[in-house]
């Protein structure tokens, strides 16, 4: 069974794994997002137009009903519930998380999700770690749970360092691997792949990548000499190689098509 919640409100929804189909494993491999299943019955959730790293100003129930975005759209979820805590000690943190809707108490989970045809939620990752650059939005989880399909990858983080988008993965992919996973992640328009020893997680949870400002590049100098700084294109490391998953992706194809044999 695969279950997500927070220590806000546990748990929000879950489905068991033999109901996860081929086509939801297809879906998750194209970067739609990590399938949770249906909401739990006690609560009461909904998903907004994102706004996160904003407050939201207490809503009326019509003005609720038509900030909800449609079917298959991403936006912030938000819940409400009995089990759903409704404030925190002294009110540190209840702007940036809480909300009413009439004289319900509603709470921002922070993280990004999309809802299908049949009533499944679908989770985005943080609302916070989204990337926007010239070549769109993209959802870091939805990378991250494509490249945590394949056995070799123990954890994943997106991240964006000087206008490029970077795939760190913790494992050890061999080369035929990661042509595969710059295929599988092609749509996300990954530029470097890089394989590291650790990633930094929260200390809280031990579990979710820590995205916060200045852990990015703490992140990519936990390996000494990790990066050299002469080869700008192609940088190299003692676990393994910078991939640019465009070369790896042509060289896949000129191998297919035969190019280049004897």
């Amino acid at each position: 069974m695969w279950a997500i919640g927070s220590a806000s409100v546990e748990p929000i929804a879950h489905i068991d794994l033999v109901d996860v189909t081929q086509e939801d494993r297809a879906a998750m491999m194209r970067g739609e997002g990590l399938l949770t299943g249906k909401p739990v019955s006690e609560i009461r959730w909904a998903i907004l137009q994102d706004q996160w790293g904003q407050p939201r100003a207490d809503l009326t129930e019509h003005a609720f009903s038509t900030s909800r975005v449609p079917v298959g759209q991403i936006g912030e979820i938000v819940v409400t519930g009995d089990h759903v805590l409704k404030g925190y000690l002294q009110g540190v943190g209840n702007p940036e998380t809480k909300f009413r809707v009439g004289n319900e108490i509603w709470h921002r989970t922070g993280d990004a999700g999309s809802v299908d045809s049949a009533g499944r939620l679908w989770l985005h990752g943080r609302c916070a770690a989204v990337i926007n650059d010239e070549r769109g939005r993209l959802y870091p989880f939805g990378v991250e749970c494509a490249a945590m399909m394949f056995a070799q990858v123990l954890r994943a983080a997106v991240l964006s360092e000087g206008g490029k988008r970077l795939l760190v993965i913790e494992g050890k992919l061999d080369t035929h691997e990661t042509r595969r996973l710059a295929e599988a992640t092609a749509w996300a328009h990954i530029d470097r792949i890089c394989p590291i020893r650790q990633l930094p997680v929260d200390k809280r949870h031990n579990a979710k990548i820590d995205y916060d400002s200045g852990q990015q590049a703490d992140m990519l100098d936990t390996e000494p000499a990790l990066i050299d700084d002469k080869r700008s294109d192609c940088l190299c490391g003692e676990l393994g190689d910078w991939w640019n998953p465009a070369d790896v992706v042509e060289q896949t194809h000129h191998e297919k098509n035969g190019a280049g044999k004897n």
